[in-house]
C-alpha cells in the first residue's frame, strides 16, 4: 500500500507511527526505512543534529535495526520538544497521504490497487471526517470497477487510462484540499461533526 519512494516529513512520520499502532498501516520495516531516508535527507540538507547522523548511519547496516531506529527517532522528538499528535489527527494525516498518492497515481492499475484497499477494511474510525471519506473511497471503487458480467461492464473499462486518472483527481481533490490544510485537520480531529461542505 505504501510507496517506498515517497519522501515523508517528520510530522508525517510521527502520524504514521501513531496511526500504525492502531491500524498497522505501515510495517515496522517500512517505517524504519522511511525514517532513515528522512534522516539522510535532513543531514544532506545541512541540518546539524547528532541524533539525525546516528539515524542516517543506521541505514548503512545490511539490515536496519528497527529498535535502534525507533529509539533514536523518539529521542529526536524529545530533543526537539515536538508534541505527539493525537491518534485522530494522525488518522487524517494518513488519509491525506492516501488521497495524495491516489491523485498522483501513474496508471489505472495503481488506482485500482490503492482504491481497493478501502473495500477490504472497515475504517469506521473517529473523527467522523475520516470514516466519511474512507466510505466515499470504498463506494468510489465499486462505482468505477463493479461489473455484473455479462449484463454490464465497469465504468473503468469504458474509460481510457487518461480519463480514469483525470476522473480520480477531480473526485478526490475537494477532500485532499481540506486535509492538506493543517488548520482544517486540527479542527476536524477535535470535532465530532462532519466535514465541511465542498
Amino acid at each position: 500500500m505504501e510507496n517506498s519512494h515517497y519522501k515523508y516529513n517528520f510530522q508525517e512520520l510521527l502520524c504514521l507511527k501513531n496511526f500504525s499502532d492502531v491500524f498497522n498501516v505501515l510495517s515496522s520495516d517500512e517505517f524504519c526505512q522511511a525514517v532513515v531516508s528522512w534522516a539522510e535527507r535532513e543531514v544532506m540538507a545541512g541540518v546539524d543534529s547528532e541524533i539525525l547522523l546516528i539515524i542516517a548511519s543506521l541505514g548503512l547496516d545490511s539490515t536496519i535495526d528497527s529498535y535502534e531506529v525507533e529509539k533514536y527517532f523518539l529521542i529526536y522528538k524529545r530533543e526537539m520538544s515536538i508534541q505527539e499528535p493525537s491518534v485522530r489527527y494522525s488518522a487524517l494525516v494518513w488519509l491525506c497521504l492516501q488521497l495524495e498518492k491516489l491523485m498522483a497515481a501513474s496508471s489505472a492499475q495503481e488506482v485500482e490497487s490503492r482504491l481497493s484497499f478501502f473495500t477490504h477494511y472497515f475504517l469506521d474510525y473517529p473523527p467522523r471526517t475520516f470514516s466519511c471519506i474512507t466510505n466515499i473511497l470504498s463506494n468510489l471503487y465499486w462505482e468505477i470497477y463493479d461489473e455484473a458480467i455479462p449484463v454490464f461492464n465497469s465504468r473503468a473499462s469504458e474509460m481510457s487510462e487518461e480519463q480514469l486518472l483525470a476522473h480520480i483527481k477531480e473526485r478526490l481533490f475537494p477532500f485532499y484540499r481540506i486535509l492538506s490544510n493543517s488548520d482544517w485537520i486540527e479542527v476536524l480531529s477535535s470535532s465530532s461533526g462532519s466535514m465541511p461542505s465542498r
